[in-house]
């Protein structure tokens, strides 16, 4: 949609306005009905903010509908009393009544007056009624926050006509994933203290952050989030997180290892609290298991609009038996415990959730997955099944096309944008066809009642999750050659054709897995590679005698390893190529992202002000993030290779060599973290760990230099 506005106005400088919402002389104020609920009125307080943004004028909130006066009249049909009040006015309103998040937004006239409609047909349909008229006819980013692109100024808000008609979304149920925000966590501090025994987080996100992402996302459009990762609810600054989404009207649900609320961490926690460890297993510690779901569910009962996560996984995001030696070793059997723990919580949501169907789901992430495809996972009827992808973003796992569709369920995808471990995480990497092409999918094969994306820290993939965004609400009518012209015109105006095609080069730059199909030179991608190289020198520094016998070691598999090349091969597929086809990918890799090089340059000569700032931090500065860590891995790889001819010295160069490449990289985050306002952006970069990457690389030099020279 973003474009559209400016298209909007022109027409109708020609003629004169008939609707005027704010000139030299007048403004109009906004009719709020009675019992207007919190998450309304937060979106009008959004609405008044832009327009004084814009014209400096501040529209007055009023409970009082006035026909004569210029009016904005703001109704959620889904009140009886509003839908009474508006159908009198407007009796073609009575269209949206039952519907799911339709919305309409018009001029219209009453008392030789007019007035701009704003009515949906429930509370979330209104809101995006506000967000979609904010974006089209005021020119309004919705990534505003995160972008630092800023909406002209104007003296008069008119227009001859104004009309948005919006049907039910595709999707019905559209979220975001808040996974991985080591930035998001560590950028503000005083957000509350986490108690979680993982070195990745300390703090809460502060509410001057969440507060921004959960407004992105409902100015586009999404309805559900899970705002967390492992969030305890029984944290008051943790659940903080969870009750300011609700206060915005939005869905929130869970964290796939959570379920019913419970992570490992949060049931450390609740059982240490009682001078108990009990082993975190539902097998073996059932009614321990089951006491910790009941208190956690309680608390998450009392607020609206949960969407149930339920499931049975371990620690850190890994297999359930990982974290008990003691579960059966058969598929069939750990299908068997999945599907009873399942069972369970369903149980234990009927009789706290107070809804007549109260809303459950089930992510089927990594073995999940596998054990779906093997038919060893049973579902409660009204279960909404979500499959994977585990590319990450590139394609389903396969059991999104082999599980046959059941009425008694409903169907939905988990997507990507981000993914640490093996990326994208501090550079995006997924072009919008690639997504559509994805979400395409999903609409075909039955699975468009929920989508949930992992957006991680939320700035590094504005352009992915706009897309995404628009295509979710409306797959028919989305194509992505217009959003992509109408989005590089919103944000870099004359030069949105050489900005386009050097995004466009950015993306084409990653080389494919030949037979998977998938990237393998992510940002994680790079630094999971290059610590299992950096980790073989060091062996061979430190122990040359035993060096064979530690890859013999490395090689034989165990539990812990073959977990993820069974279920998420995907993920790492250069770990299936020699070293020599991994550096040839690489070199090829580094040759692209060096031939953007002098045509980011001319680029950015050609951009001033707020679309120089983001060009440099979206774009530029991601590119030289991911080209040092990639030249950082062709170092290390030859240093590698060098090793193994025994040519210390050239071994012992390349390491150095790598070392300041991933300085660059340090360098390459100053520039996204310019201003005041982004200061401290990468202070929480706990999850890359660029810093620690370097130190690693320092440590395995030295002992090079030192047993060498």
């Amino acid at each position: 949609m973003l474009g559209l506005a400016i298209s909007t106005v022109v027409a109708c400088q020609d003629a004169a306005p008939v609707l005027i919402l704010v000139d030299d002389r007048q403004s109009a104020n906004i009719y709020l009905p009675a019992g207007t609920t919190d998450p309304i009125r937060l979106a009008v307080d959004d609405l008044r903010s832009d327009i004084a943004k814009i014209t400096g004028k501040q529209l007055l909130v009023s409970e009082k509908l006035d026909t004569t006066a210029l009016q904005v009249l703001v109704f959620n049909l889904a009140d009886e009393a509003q839908r009474s009040e508006a159908v009198q006015l407007h009796p073609d309103l009575d269209t949206l009544l039952g519907k799911w998040e339709e919305y309409v937004v018009q001029n219209v006239s009453f008392s030789g007056k007019q007035h701009l409609l704003m009515a949906g047909s429930d509370e979330r349909a209104t809101m995006f009624a506000i967000y979609h008229f904010l974006e089209e006819y005021l020119g309004i980013d919705p990534t505003y926050y995160w972008s630092g692109l800023e909406p002209a100024k104007r003296e008069q808000l008119a227009w001859q006509e104004v009309r948005i008609v919006q049907g039910e979304p595709t999707f019905r149920f559209r979220g975001w994933f808040i996974n991985d925000e080591d930035l998001l966590t560590e950028w503000k501090n005083g957000g509350g203290t986490r108690n979680i025994d993982y070195r990745f987080y300390s703090q809460v996100v502060h509410p001057e952050v969440i507060r921004p992402v959960l407004e992105t996302a409902l100015r586009l459009r999404m309805n559900l989030v899970i705002p967390a990762s492992f969030v305890d609810i029984r944290n008051p600054p943790e659940e903080r997180l969870v009750a300011e989404a609700a206060q915005r009207g939005l869905y929130v649900s869970m964290h796939h290892i959570e379920p019913l609320g419970v992570s490992a961490f949060g049931y450390q926690n609740y059982w240490q609290e009682q001078g108990e460890e009990p082993l975190f297993s539902f097998y073996s510690e059932p009614e321990k298991i089951t006491q910790t779901w009941q208190e956690y569910a309680q608390r998450w009962a009392k607020y609206p609009n949960v969407i149930w996560q339920t499931g049975l996984r371990g620690i850190a995001d890994r297999p359930m038996w990982l974290a008990d030696p003691g579960v059966p070793q058969s598929d069939a059997d750990r299908g068997r415990i999945i599907s009873e723990a399942i069972q369970v919580q369903s149980e234990i949501v009927d009789t706290l959730d107070q809804r007549e169907r109260p809303l459950l789901s089930t992510t089927l992430w990594a073995e999940g997955a596998g054990l779906n495809q093997a038919g060893h996972l049973t579902f409660p009827d009204s279960m909404i099944i979500i499959f994977a992808d585990n590319s990450p973003g590139w394609r389903w796992q396969a059991d999104f096309y082999e599980t046959e569709r059941n009425s008694a369920n409903q169907y939905g995808v988990y997507y990507h944008h981000q993914l640490w471990g093996s990326g994208p995480h501090l550079a995006q990497a997924i072009p919008p066809q690639k997504t559509y092409d994805m979400f395409q999918e999903a609409v075909e094969h039955q699975a468009s009642d929920y989508a949930i994306m992992n957006v991680s820290n939320v700035r590094e993939f504005i352009l992915g999750i706009e897309a995404s965004a628009e295509m979710l609400y409306d797959m028919q009518s989305f194509e992505v050659e217009g959003f992509m012209s109408r989005w590089f015109a919103a944000h870099f105006g004359e030069q949105a054709e050489p900005v386009h095609k050097l995004y466009q080069r950015f993306f084409d730059s990653y080389q494919m897995h030949e037979t998977s199909g998938v990237p393998l030179l992510l940002d994680g991608q790079t630094r999971s590679y290059g610590y299992k190289v950096l980790h073989r020198l060091k062996m061979q520094v430190e122990q040359p005698e035993k060096y064979q016998e530690i890859l013999a070691q490395e090689a034989t598999p165990t539990v812990e390893s073959t977990w993820g090349s069974r279920y998420l091969s995907d993920m790492h597929p250069a770990n299936s190529l020699s070293p020599d086809e991994v550096l040839t990918l690489l070199q090829q890799q580094i040759q692209s992202l060096e031939g953007m090089e002098g045509s980011l340059v001319q680029a950015a000569d050609q951009l001033t002000g707020d679309t120089l700032q983001f060009f440099q931090t979206n774009l530029v500065a991601q590119h030289k993030i991911l080209l040092g860590l990639n030249r950082w891995l062709e170092a290390v790889i030859l240093s590698r290779l060098a090793m193994d001819e025994n040519n210390t010295m050239a071994a012992s160069m390349h390491l150095q060599r790598a070392i300041e490449f991933l300085e660059q990289v340090e360098d390459a985050k100053k520039i996204a973290s310019e201003g005041e306002k982004w200061e401290h952006w990468y202070r929480g970069d706990k999850k890359m760990n660029i810093v620690g990457m370097i130190e690693s690389t320092k440590r395995v030099h030295q002992l090079m230099v030192e047993r060498f020279s």
